[in-house]
Parts: C-alpha cells; structure tokens; sequence
C-alpha cells in the first residue's frame, strides 16, 4: 500500500472528508431491509456508517480501512452507541487470514473499489471469491472514470473481470455529477 495514500486519508479524517456522508446509503437500506442478518464484511468501512447500521439490523460486522483515523473514528462511533463492530486496519486487497476463515453473506463496498490501482483492483478480486459465503451478495458501489485520465474510477474492464453473477444494476451520478452505479452481485 501506498504509503503517500495512506497519508492523505489519514490526513482527510482530521477533517470531514467529502465522502463520508454519516448517512446510510439507501441501496444499503434496502438491502438490510430485504435481507436476513448474517455475517457482512464492510470493505473501506471509513467511519463505520453503514457497519453501525448493519449491526443495529443484528448482522454480525467486521470493518476494514487503511486509514487509521477513520477505524479510530469508527470504534469510539461504535462504543458511544454500545454495538459491537470487528473494526480493523487493513489493506483490503491482502486481508489477514483470520478474516478470510468466515465467509460472509454480504461484501459492502462503497467507493472502495473504485479508488484501488489496476493491479490492487485485481488482488481485491483475486480475494472476494472467497470472502463470500455460497449465495453471498457482493453490494458495490463506484463512479466511472471519465475517459482515458488516470485516478480513481471504474472503467468497462473491471466489470469485466468480476467472475460473479450480476443480478442487479443501478445507474446514477454521484454528487460531482459523475456517472456511477450500485452493483449487486452474487456468488454461486
């Protein structure tokens, strides 16, 4: 991992960052609604929105970011509301082999995905196949990169290169009025 980029989210979270909201998705919702508790690993988790509310719903969560200060955020959210989240600091394309041992019905990923470099996009994927439990559902959101400039984004090969079953797609724009969307993919 980069330790430059690990940096400038650290330094991110001194502040409040533009993508974290502090608000649950409504695909999120949606899913929690739709959906019974089981077990959820929540990539890129930040300061644990999403991971609070799944838990809230009686799933059972572990969290993951690299950047310390929103795992630290993350864990004080979690104890001041007394829920208890596995929330860790990772690198999410090598997760440690004791959070690869339960597979998990939900993979959360919002924005995480999309900011990796093509060869951490790759390990990422290399690993979601067994992070997922028979059934399981990969819930991911991303923006799509503009053209051919470099940065964070999705573009058509990565989609691509998932070798899951696509079972849902949602199309939007996210607030820089950028092209985006909600994937729900399942494992076999």
């Amino acid at each position: 991992m980069n330790v430059f980029r690990r940096l400038m989210f650290d330094l991110w979270y001194l502040r409040h960052p533009p993508w974290d909201s502090s608000i649950v998705p409504p695909e999120v919702e949606a899913f929690i609604r739709d959906t019974p508790p089981g077990h959820a690993i929540d990539l890129g988790c930040g300061t644990g929105t999403s991971s609070l509310a799944l838990v809230r719903a009686g799933w059972t969560v572990t969290g993951v970011d690299f950047a310390r200060r929103a795992i630290l955020s993350a864990r004080q959210k979690a104890r001041l509301a007394k829920l208890s989240v596995d929330f860790h600091i990772g690198d999410v394309t090598r997760l440690p082999a004791s959070l690869l041992i339960t597979p998990y019905d939900l993979v959360l990923d919002i924005g995480c995905f999309h900011s990796l470099s093509p060869s951490a996009k790759a390990a990422y994927l290399n690993q979601l196949e067994s992070l997922l439990a028979p059934g399981g559902t990969w819930l991911l959101y991303g923006f799509f990169k503009p053209g051919e400039r470099p940065g964070p984004g999705l573009i058509p090969a990565d989609l691509d290169s998932i070798r899951l079953k696509l079972s849902k797609r949602q199309d939007g724009m996210d607030r820089m009025t950028r092209p985006s969307a909600w994937f729900w993919f399942q494992k076999a």
